[in-house]
């Protein structure tokens, strides 16, 4: 397995709000993306706390015994309990930081077995036999139009609410999570990534550059590339496994 990730601030913001973690041993991995929220509230410290959240739960697993099923999914759970809960510390003990948030969607990979944890419009995609599937679903004002008939799809993306969030990291300790479980096919790819990419690169344009190139590394920055020269008017973050159970037969 081979896990990438690469974040850029983009053309027209003044810094990066995006935080990523992408790391491997043997068969197990951990994905995050987060997406900061809140400008001059510091929505890069809540990003950065969110991953930093990420970093600490995965070095403190236990790798002499196996990790079950249910271990990982609370690990998840965890994890992303305690980022919402450390971001909000943060923001009541500083004025200047009240207001601020961030998306997470975290993926622990154990061999085939996937552990998604999710809050927010970043994504989670899985990339098999040349096909494409969004593994989540956005917490999105445009998203509940979508759903429910209001807005047509092709309509998401000039609609003026697009950028506003049901669900995000801090702003409530009573945090609903999607947890959801996949088992992954051999050979397949995983991408994470915040909105600077998808509001410029299609699905189908995502499934191009993957199947286009094998090296994860050239994937995630070809994917950025092309965002950027969409005019990269977000932060962008890619994170990617690749060669995940190794080639199929």
């Amino acid at each position: 397995m081979l896990v990438t990730g690469v974040t850029n601030k983009g053309k027209e913001r003044p810094r990066n709000e995006d935080c990523c973690f992408a790391v491997q041993d043997s068969d197990l991995a951990l994905l995050v993306v987060a997406d900061g929220m809140g400008g001059h509230k510091a929505g890069n410290v809540a990003s950065e706390i969110a991953v930093t959240t990420a970093e600490k739960y995965w070095n403190n697993i236990n790798r002499d015994k196996p990790l079950s099923a249910q271990d990982a999914k609370d690990l998840v759970k965890d994890l992303i309990t305690e980022a919402n809960q450390a971001v909000i510390s943060e923001a009541d003990n500083c004025f200047e930081k009240r207001g601020m948030g961030t998306t997470l969607t975290a993926g622990l990979l154990n061999g085939d077995h996937l552990i998604i944890g999710h809050i927010g419009d970043s994504r989670a995609y899985l990339v098999n036999n040349d096909q494409i599937e969004l593994l989540t679903r956005d917490h999105s004002l445009l998203e509940q139009l979508i759903q429910s008939g209001q807005v047509k799809p092709e309509e998401a993306k000039k609609h003026p609410k697009r950028h506003v969030l049901t669900r995000a990291l801090g702003a409530s300790s009573d945090l609903q999570i999607d947890i959801s479980d996949f088992i992954i096919e051999p050979g397949s790819v995983l991408l994470f990534c915040t909105d600077g990419l998808t509001n410029h690169v299609e699905d189908d344009e995502i499934l191009t550059v993957i199947t286009g190139q094998k090296d994860p590394q050239l994937q995630a920055e070809s994917l950025v590339a092309l965002a950027n020269a969409r005019g990269g008017c977000d932060n962008i973050t890619v994170v990617i496994a690749a060669d995940i159970g190794g080639q199929p037969d």
